[in-house]
């Protein structure tokens, strides 16, 4: 009778002795990617998404030496790398949970007992000194009903795939940043030799009208004017020199190396006017080409993972402690069949109160779990934004080429129509020097749009997630 009222405490326990799981409330989902037809309807060639090696496009051997420079030395992106490998090893120690542990121990112990001792006052016989030699191997597993450990092992792994993805995002953004500064030192360099003909141009003009005032054919005020845009060109060029050294600072901090590293940056033209294809389909594969969206992603499915083991701590947990060995007061008896020793202890514990600490911590991973849903559907809109954005500046910044180009055309045919006119007489030196420095200002103008576009170009592919696919992302 009393096995069996025991027994029947003991499932009333197990029924109604767990703390109550609170009821799950769905309060958001993930969002599907919004569609982009209306905004890359009749913009760009039809293609597919850039390469892995996407800077290779731009035919240039120096730009695809600095970027795989800098993915060799950045040390931003070494310290990503760094947080893989501990996300990957975190993963490895979560797994290790899932499987039995075995030990083993080699123990001395020594004492000395006093006279008045528990032992020695009743057992004067008893010896003062006592040592005694144990050896162990103990046994440890924990059974995972719930899948508690599972649950964890699986956000762990969660985890170190969002930090493989954010190492793909850092080479991402680190790549498109060396691009981009290339390509605004590249522009910057060309500025400075269109600003220094034109200064020659400019002097020219200086010193002839300098002599037509000596000679009375003109007055001081068309000498001012001329000598006033000398020293405004030699400005431009004092701030062109100054951020082209910016532009090298910067680079070479993306580099990973020093403000006076002497990394030579020779000045090379764009080889062609390039069409930038457009992948078909981006709204349905840009989660996939994103590595920030997928950061996300795995980030979602881990702290789902913590849910269900934040669930799995209201119900029982058992557990087995095994030990077998050899224990002996005396060393030469260690060894022997009759110093065996070994002990069996199964466990059994039930949550029955516990203030309320349960339910807490499921509601904290609750919580965590709706914060990177609504971080995803924030981080959806804004990729889709950028995407959006960049298609707009870069179909801008096309058309504005095109048009600037046609302008210096123009400039081009006028300063070639004053040639021939200066030459058979008909026009003036002043008004050849005008109109080459017409020419000038708007070849200016251009090469900042020929290389804004390029820059352009480089953003847009950042948008799209450069050459990553998800699939080539596996850890287990």
């Amino acid at each position: 009778m009393v096995r069996l009222a025991v027994g029947i405490l003991l499932s009333l326990f197990l029924v109604g002795g767990c703390v109550k799981i609170p009821i799950d409330e769905a309060r958001c989902q993930m969002m599907p990617v919004p569609h982009l037809d209306e905004v890359t309807e009749e913009l760009f060639t039809q293609g597919d998404f850039p390469d892995e090696d996407w800077w290779e496009m731009f035919d240039d051997p120096q730009l695809s030496h600095l970027i795989c420079h800098a993915l060799a030395e950045n040390p931003t992106l070494q310290r990503v790398e760094a947080r893989v490998r501990a996300a990957e090893a975190e993963a490895k120690i979560k797994k290790s949970y899932l499987l039995p542990t075995l030990g083993f121990s080699a123990d001395l112990d020594w004492q000395y007992l006093n006279k008045n001792d528990f032992y020695r006052a009743f057992t004067p016989m008893f010896p003062s000194n006592i040592t005694e030699y144990e050896i162990d191997v103990n046994f440890y597993y924990e059974f995972d009903f719930w899948g508690k450990n599972r649950n964890i092992y699986r956000a762990a792994i969660g985890m170190a795939k969002a930090e493989e993805a954010e190492r793909q995002n850092a080479i991402l953004a680190l790549s498109t940043s060396v691009a981009s500064v290339y390509f605004k030192l590249q522009g910057q360099l060309k500025k400075l030799q269109i600003l220094k003909e034109e200064r020659h141009v400019l002097t020219r003009l200086f010193e002839l009208t300098k002599l037509r005032q000596e000679n009375a054919l003109d007055n001081s005020s068309q000498r001012l004017n001329a000598e006033e845009q000398l020293f405004v060109i030699n400005k431009n060029i004092l701030f062109a020199d100054q951020k082209i050294a910016l532009s090298k600072h910067m680079l070479n901090l993306l580099l990973g190396e020093g403000p006076d590293t002497c990394e030579t940056v020779k000045r090379v033209s764009l080889s062609k006017e390039m069409e930038f294809p457009l992948p078909e389909n981006i709204s349905s594969n840009l989660i996939a080409r994103r590595p920030d969206l997928m950061a996300h992603i795995w980030r979602v499915e881990a702290t789902a993972h913590l849910v269900g083991a934040a669930k799995a701590d209201f119900y029982p947990r058992v557990d087995l402690c095994a030990l077998a060995g050899l224990d002996s007061v005396f060393f030469s008896k260690l060894f022997s069949w009759s110093s065996r020793a070994a002990s069996v202890k199964p466990a059994f514990h039930l949550p029955i109160f516990t203030a309320g600490r349960l339910k807490a911590h499921l509601r904290a991973r609750q919580a965590e779990f709706e914060e990177t849903i609504f971080a995803y559907n924030d981080a959806v809109l804004r990729a889709v934004k950028e995407v959006a954005d960049q298609l707009i500046i870069l179909k801008t910044t096309d058309e504005s080429l095109k048009v600037e180009t046609m302008l210096v055309q123009n400039k081009l045919q006028n300063r070639r129509l004053m040639s021939l006119r200066y030459e058979h007489a008909v026009s003036n030196l002043l008004e050849l020097l005008d109109t080459q420095d017409a020419f000038l200002q708007e070849e200016f103008k251009r090469i900042q749009f020929q290389y804004k576009r390029s820059i352009a170009a480089v953003h847009l592919i950042k948008t799209l997630g450069g050459g990553y696919c998800s699939a080539e992302v596996p850890f287990e």
